[in-house]
């Protein structure tokens, strides 16, 4: 790509073209300047050109480079993903964040329309193209050469998922490419992960991607997600916990573990996230067995716009639906606000009659996406079990 056009394409992203500008021409009028004291031949006078047009790429390529900034969202993550047992980096972790919120795009119907991300259809399944900038943790971080590694670190690791039903060990993404004068990557998802960050069969959490990716700890990333929307307890072997958090080889003492994870994520969570939690140790005697955890919530961190944008899509329809159940219409079944909002008195009805109604909607899931119409399957069965109750 020339100069001109790759600077009309940094015009095109905004502000950046702007500070690209000025310091194309601070750097101009120094190389006028140094060039007009040589005072000498053609052959200088090519170097000097040289000089200028790499300069001018590194400065360019630098705000190529510049973080991808996004609206802040919520995020639906499965809970059998948020369980799972997989040590990540920080930034293997960004990465994840950025596959699970593309995934959830895409069952939402929604179309990347910019110039830096692409996403295709491959044989097995997805393709991803994005900068690398997009995974670093905010505008102030700049350790590109520790985001460029995950991706080739994570190429090289993998999600064992092991629940009641199955036992499946999965690498996450293959072939990563990086363009190093664009900061561009280029990577595969297989289809068994994209398809399990859709999967919402055993639950899901949500949480804002923004505040996910913020964290320093991966311990705080993995806490955030566990806890995010959660009202009652939660309880977990200490075994549970060194597993899902992949810390067999180290942390083996309590003290430890609660010095090093635990503390470290609470910490984290209680000062920028509206998350959070307060535990207890569980004892067998005298031994330390698990933990309990108190979840806690924190309104003054939540996005303020993120919250007004869930209350106005759900007023017209969730007046008297529980906040769970329309969540699992809209992010499990794919329903429309406007196809919640048709079928409400249903909806109600079936709150009310069924009494394990999140249970049996996750009974529909797998079917629902074989059928034809896969609304009308799914109203349909919640009418019949409604009479039948």
């Amino acid at each position: 790509m020339s100069i001109l056009a790759r600077a009309h394409y940094a015009r095109k992203r905004g502000s950046n073209y702007e500070k690209f500008n000025v310091i194309y021409e601070k750097f101009n009028v120094i190389l006028k300047l140094n060039y007009e004291k040589f005072n000498v031949g053609d052959e200088k006078h090519l170097v000097f050109l040289i000089l200028k047009y790499y300069l001018c790429n590194i400065i360019l390529n630098q705000e190529l480079m510049a973080r991808t900034i996004k609206d802040n969202k919520n995020i639906i993550q499965s809970y059998t993903l948020t369980t799972s047992r997989y040590k990540f980096t920080a930034y293997e972790k960004r990465i994840l964040y950025r596959i699970v919120e593309y995934a959830q795009d895409e069952i939402k119907g929604i179309l990347i329309r910019d110039n830096l991300h692409k996403i295709e259809h491959s044989l097995f399944g997805r393709e991803i193209t994005m900068p690398v900038a997009d995974i670093l943790k905010d505008e102030q971080d700049e350790n590109y050469t520790m985001a460029k590694k995950a991706f080739s670190s994570l190429s090289d690791k993998f999600i064992i998922i092991d629940n009641d039903d199955i036992w499946q060990k999965t690498h996450i993404i293959s072939n990563p490419k990086i363009k190093k004068k664009t900061g561009m990557v280029t990577f595969s998802v297989f289809n068994e992960i994209w398809d399990g960050m859709l999967n919402f069969s055993k639950g899901y959490r949500k949480y804002e991607l923004v505040t996910a990716m913020q964290f320093n700890s991966v311990y705080s990333m993995r806490f955030y997600e566990i806890l995010s929307g959660q009202k009652r307890p939660l309880e977990f072997t200490f075994e549970q916990l060194r597993k899902m958090l992949c810390v067999n080889d180290k942390y083996k003492l309590v003290g430890d573990f609660k010095r090093w994870v635990l503390d470290v994520a609470k910490k984290e969570l209680d000062e920028s996230s509206p998350y959070s939690f307060n535990y207890i140790e569980v004892k067998e005697g005298r031994k330390v067995v698990g933990f309990k955890f108190f979840p806690t919530f924190h309104p003054d961190k939540q996005d303020p716009n993120l919250f007004q944008v869930e209350m106005r899509s759900k007023l017209s329809a969730s007046a008297q639906i529980s906040r769970e159940a329309y969540d699992y219409f809209r992010y499990s079944f794919e329903f429309k606000t406007a196809e919640i909002s048709k079928n409400k008195k249903t909806i109600i009805e079936g709150e009310k009659k069924i009494s394990d109604f999140i249970g049996f909607l996750s009974s529909l899931v797998g079917p629902s996406r074989t059928a034809t119409n896969r609304i009308g399957y799914v109203i349909n069965a919640i009418k019949k079990k409604t009479a039948e109750s």
